[in-house]
């Protein structure tokens, strides 16, 4: 995949098309064809009727293509300032993983983490890594449970159950609340292997899968029987179609997010899906991703105001996505601390508070293990 650089800057001082008195131009309207300057962006702007529908660009973007069905680089309105949109690090914890490669926050106060590895032969006076369930304890992590089996996806249902999809399976499995016996589910997708799940509130499992040759992928939409009720991508006809479907998640007005990983190096894009469309392709910021430096989705949540945060791995970067796929806002995780690679994510809610889970990966040749990381997330 290759992005194209953007074309920065107005070349010329002209003034505000709707106060027509200031000459610092910041933002465009697409729909409205209107250059406008900060005040008038935040206060005239959202006056006219059917403002919430239009998309505004920075005007260092001036000049990229953009279309609704594929974005790279905009900025999109929001009832939010997005400069407000922050995250603050409140505890950091170190485990015995490789990477925290998988992430599911239980409804009892605790996790699950797992590096997604099956090791051979026996492991004597440590806990396996492919999966191991959490407690924190002050500073610490306290492992509860642990299961030396090859995990490719998982997801907590409204049952507090752990549903798991593992590798070379076609059915999924399930650790019951309460319980450390992994079990078989009645959700199957023969001919397909599962690739990641996303249980729904409504019940709904949907399970990203890939085809034998790893060249295709299809998303299933399944209800608590194990009926497949929607086949995303098996329609070509529709327009859509998916490389390796590694992540999921719902917005709250029901569209699905889906990453989708293009090759091996770990390129992908958020493909926004509809009832029975393609709503939005998001292929990354000009800013953050260039030809060389690629847009690189790991993991993605939503939060309580419906938008969904979306890890760049790479970039050590969080987009953070309106719930139609638009871009609001981008944080650097650098920036806050935060030095090795952003894997996988979680939130949940604590009291009044957003609390954001961020699961890492050391940078490659290091002999450091994966961190967890507790953060408080605001403006979103």
């Amino acid at each position: 995949m290759a992005l194209s650089k953007p074309q920065l800057g107005i070349q010329s001082p002209i003034q505000c098309q709707l106060c027509e008195q200031s000459s610092k131009i910041s933002w465009k309207c697409l729909e409205c064809d209107l250059l406008m300057c900060n005040v008038c962006k935040n206060n005239i702007h959202p006056k006219i009727k059917t403002t919430g529908e239009h998309r505004i660009i920075s005007s260092k973007d001036i000049g990229s293509t953009l279309s609704p069905s594929k974005v790279i680089g905009s900025i999109s309105p929001s009832n939010k300032d997005p400069t407000n949109v922050d995250i603050t690090v409140v505890e950091e914890y170190q485990t015995k993983l490789e990477g925290v490669g998988h992430l599911a926050i239980s409804l009892d106060d605790s996790l699950w983490i797992g590096d997604g590895d099956c090791k051979k032969g026996k492991i004597f006076f440590t806990s396996h890594t492919g999966l191991q369930k959490v407690k924190f304890e002050g500073t610490k992590l306290k492992v509860k449970y642990s299961f030396n089996i090859h995990v490719n996806g998982m997801s907590i249902t409204p049952g507090n159950d752990l549903l798991i999809a593992t590798y070379g399976q076609d059915l999924l499995t399930q650790i019951r609340n309460g319980t450390n016996k992994v079990v078989n589910t009645v959700y199957k997708v023969d001919p397909y292997h599962p690739v990641y799940i996303y249980v729904t509130s409504k019940n709904k499992v949907i399970v990203g899968t890939e085809t034998d040759t790893g060249d295709k992928g299809m998303v299933i939409v399944m209800d608590l029987e194990g009926n497949h009720e929607k086949v995303y991508g098996e329609d070509q006809t529709k327009g859509i179609s998916f490389t390796l479907p590694f992540r999921i998640t719902e917005s709250n007005n029901g569209n699905i997010f889906v990453v989708d990983i293009i090759n091996y190096e770990g390129e992908g894009r958020v493909i926004v899906l509809g009832h029975e469309h393609i709503i939005q392709t998001y292929c990354g910021h000009s800013v953050i991703n260039t030809e060389n430096k690629t847009f690189t989705p790991s993991d993605l949540t939503t939060t309580p105001a419906g938008n969904v945060i979306v890890e760049d791995i790479y970039r050590y970067t969080l987009h953070i996505l309106n719930s139609t796929g638009n871009l609001i806002s981008y944080i650097s995780t650098k920036d806050k601390g935060i030095v090795q690679n952003p894997f996988s994510v979680g939130l949940t809610m604590v009291g009044h508070f957003c609390m954001l889970y961020l699961g890492t990966y050391p940078p490659v040749g290091s002999k450091d293990k994966g961190k967890l990381y507790k953060l408080n997330l605001t403006g979103c």
